[in-house]
């Protein structure tokens, strides 16, 4: 269908929690409906949109920037870089909808239908404070960049968009293996039922560590609950009890946190298990060094400034992290790191400063693109 009336489409898509319960209820029918994915109701009216316009109509639309990384919209960015013309993508601060009450992150979209009409895009980085937007809006304090500057893993048929990134970070993933191609990076143990499983205190029939979600806390913390003893027969027995690589389950790995804004690693003991939150299993001689190299600065700007703009971060996305090449030398520096955090010699803020002087060294980024690292992850509120 096409809707040949009208040159412009302005719109605010809903995206608010009251949409999931329809969703949910009418799965099938959405699904068949929008081949982008029935997973929210912005992603549906903006996939609407694009489809009905008529060639030249300009769209555009305030709207959740999750669609920008999220691995389950990729359908939804194949359509736009494929049916569309991008000329503006601006991230709006964080409070900006914050008088009515919600929380949630934005930018603002400009398309047009047709490929003909491409040109350089506007960008704009996302502005401290609302104050700043208007000012920035006002004065159209934009960046212009060509469109394949705003695209990331087109070759995954993910066309992440990234803004504002400089050129050598980009070439720390174009350039580098990925996390998940050199080490197992998987989700382990769904219980479908949290609070009858898992204890927070070790107590009869709950006595194995149990790590879901380590937060902001780094290197070292004490797990989060205590799974039933026998979950491996109850996964047998109950439908929603999903446990996955049950072959290395139980071994020592690395448990990365989930949720929130901050990323962290932190180190899992033999016969500890975990949960949905990505755990990597580099066997016993990269542990250490690893996890030093996850909870520096530049890993954080990897995660939170480019694979993902959602709260929820899964081992899909961890498995994207780009690994810089260390020698021998550094990696020992970093391992000493990582077990003087754990032991206690070391505290957490003096480690990560040595961290990311070795890592920031290794990755061979410019100073400037140093500086926006750490710039990024003091203000990691305001600017994911």
């Amino acid at each position: 269908m096409q809707c040949n009336e009208y040159d412009y489409i302005i719109a605010n898509p809903p995206y608010n929690c009251h949409e999931v319960s329809y969703i949910k209820d009418n799965k099938r029918k959405l699904s068949l409906a929008f081949p982008v994915g029935a997973y929210n109701m912005y992603s549906m009216f903006l996939s609407a949109m694009i489809s009905i316009a008529k060639e030249g109509c300009l769209i555009g639309v305030i709207i959740s920037d999750s669609f920008l990384t999220a691995t389950l919209h990729a359908k939804l960015r194949e359509q736009i870089f494929t049916e569309c013309s991008i000329h503006q993508l601006l991230l709006c601060p964080n409070n900006l909808f914050w008088s009515q009450g919600a929380d949630v992150r934005t930018c603002l979209l400009i398309l047009q239908k047709g490929r003909r009409y491409q040109g350089y895009v506007k960008i704009m980085n996302r502005p401290n404070c609302v104050e700043e937007f208007k000012e920035r809006l006002n004065n159209h304090q934009f960046k212009t960049c060509a469109l394949d500057d705003i695209r990331l893993g087109k070759e995954l048929k993910l066309n992440q968009f990234i803004i504002d990134l400089e050129s050598d970070i980009i070439n720390l993933f174009k350039y580098n293996i990925s996390l998940g191609k050199q080490y197992k990076c998987v989700t382990c143990i769904s219980t479908g039922n949290d609070e009858k499983y898992l204890s927070k205190e070790i107590k009869e029939g709950f006595n194995i560590p149990f790590y879901k979600n380590p937060a902001k806390r780094k290197f070292k913390a004490e797990p989060d609950a205590y799974i039933i003893d026998d979950y491996m027969e109850e996964s047998l027995k109950v439908k929603n009890f999903m446990i996955r690589n049950k072959g290395f389950l139980r071994d020592e790995g690395i448990a990365c946190s989930s949720m929130g804004l901050p990323f962290s690693a932190v180190y899992k003991p033999r016969n500890a298990v975990s949960g949905v939150n990505a755990t990597i299993f580099p066997g016993k001689e990269n542990i250490y060094w690893l996890i030093s190299y996850l909870n520096s600065s530049l890993v954080t700007y990897f995660v939170r400034g480019v694979i993902i703009r959602s709260n929820m971060v899964t081992s899909g996305y961890v498995s994207r992290i780009p690994m810089i090449e260390f020698s021998e030398n550094e990696k020992h520096k970093l391992e000493e790191v990582a077990k003087n955090v754990i032991s206690g010699i070391l505290l957490e803020e003096r480690a990560i400063q040595i961290i990311d002087i070795i890592v920031f060294n290794s990755s061979g980024i410019s100073e400037q693109s140093k500086s926006k690292v750490k710039d990024f992850v003091r203000n990691l509120g305001k600017v994911v």
